[in-house]
């Protein structure tokens, strides 16, 4: 076995001669019990290292087809096999237990339930700290450095297949290992929408408002909103497209500017009040609000209405952006949103050599 991205993941292969690709299994090495995944057969060597490694607790079959030898490495291992229960009875092996769409299946590792793969109960498997996705059989990796989709012939609905896909362009992910061809370990979101836009069969970049549903926030008090993030279901690169809904004594947040990003705000239902620099200004359906980058586009949007607000926001994508909080003094640098420690209040800057 090879280790693929990080130190405790593993993967290894064979090669099948009608498709001309590889057939991958993988291996997540945890302190509290490792994880296989779809296992194909192992060399003596392989078996070896698996058991060196401290074997397997629990074996993930992310479809139907891809059980393959789930069967010998329970009895060797002891483990026990997880299925979405869409395909319970699908399987020769006895599964323990049944997941369901979004279920973490262990700490750190969810269940992204794709309806419309080879199978009614295909998962693909999402690690949201490590950014990863593993593809089950629905995403091929071929050829080289490119995605393709599992050949028609093979899906009930081939356009809806490809649609259902949306669920993994709503994550957050850089790398996606797949069950067959070569995996790709960086730009993968990219490829994965690059592989939707070549189909004719359905239209990737077009999507009715009705189609996604509303998100709710986890913000602290005042700032309770609900949203549908469009931009990554449509495949935009540069802008981000997002509907947000306030409620009554709702904000959006805190009172900001960027330094570098445009933004355009349009309200498309209800009332609400826009907070400036410049002063307060009322907001109706209808309205078009820009804010261009540095101070004079400092804005918050208050609901103060009797009713909901629903705003249409769109903003450029900078990964380099720094937004700036004038009220409490803090600065948000976006480059620094990988460690999680973005920001810093302003009153703690420090001369060029402290330190040095």
């Amino acid at each position: 076995m090879k280790q693929v991205l990080f130190e405790d993941m593993y993967c290894w292969s064979v090669f099948n001669e009608m498709r001309q690709i590889d057939f991958n299994g993988h291996l997540w090495v945890r302190p509290e019990g490792n994880v296989l995944i779809d296992p194909v057969p192992m060399s003596a060597a392989d078996l070896a290292q698996l058991d060196a490694l401290g074997g397997a607790a629990l074996i993930v079959v992310t479809n139907a087809d891809h059980e393959r030898e789930s069967a010998f490495f329970k009895e060797h291992t002891g483990a026990d096999v997880v299925v979405h229960s869409d395909d319970a009875d699908a399987l020769a092996v006895d599964s323990g237990r049944l997941l369901e769409d979004g279920e973490e299946i262990v700490t750190g590792l969810q269940v992204v339930h794709l309806r419309y793969g080879k199978s009614p109960g295909e998962m693909a498997l999402y690690w949201p700290e490590r950014q990863l996705v593993l593809a089950g059989d629905l995403v091929v990796g071929a050829p080289l450095g490119r995605f393709s989709l599992l050949m028609d012939e093979k899906l009930e609905d081939p356009p809806r297949a490809a649609l259902d896909l949306r669920k993994l362009l709503a994550l957050s992910f850089d790398a996606m290992l797949v069950g067959d061809g070569h995996s790709i370990m960086h730009g993968a979101k990219e490829k994965l929408v690059e592989c939707l836009e070549a189909r004719t069969d359905m239209y990737i970049n077009k999507i009715n408002a009705d189609e996604v549903a509303w998100q709710p926030s986890a913000g602290r008090k005042g700032y309770v909103i609900q949203s549908k993030d469009i931009d990554p279901l449509v495949g935009a690169r540069r802008l981000g497209y997002q509907l947000i809904c306030l409620g009554e004594g709702q904000s959006i947040c805190p009172l900001h500017f960027h330094h570098f990003a445009e933004e355009l705000f349009y309200a498309m239902a209800g009332d609400c009040t826009l907070r400036t620099a410049r002063g307060d200004w009322p907001v109706r359906a209808g309205d078009f609000v820009a804010f261009p980058p540095g101070p004079d586009g400092a804005h918050k949007f208050i609901n103060e209405s009797g009713g909901e607000c629903v705003l249409l926001a769109l903003g450029e994508q900078l990964a380099h952006d720094v937004c700036e909080y004038p009220d409490s003094g803090k600065i948000n640098v976006s480059a620094k949103h990988s460690t999680g420690e973005q920001i810093y209040r302003l009153r703690d800057s420090v001369n060029y050599w402290e330190g040095e």
